[in-house]
């Protein structure tokens, strides 16, 4: 699927960060540091740090291996 140049351009303007808003808390565009922009949402800078700790909390804690029988 093609993108099109004006979705892939940057907001210079501050006033076009106010529709832009977080997919996952709902933090508008002009009360985060980032948002970062995937194929079907945005997720901004404190929702993608909760994300990545848990990923680490995942990745450290010891795993039971379950036999399928």
């Amino acid at each position: 699927m093609p993108r099109s140049t004006a979705a892939a351009r940057p907001l210079h303007d501050t006033a076009d960060w106010g529709h832009l808003h977080c997919s996952f808390c709902g933090k508008d565009g002009n009360h985060v540091r980032f948002l970062t922009a995937g194929l079907a949402g945005k997720i901004c800078d404190v929702c993608c740090l909760k994300a990545f700790l848990i990923f680490v909390k995942a990745y450290l804690t010891p795993r039971r291996w379950l036999h399928p029988y």
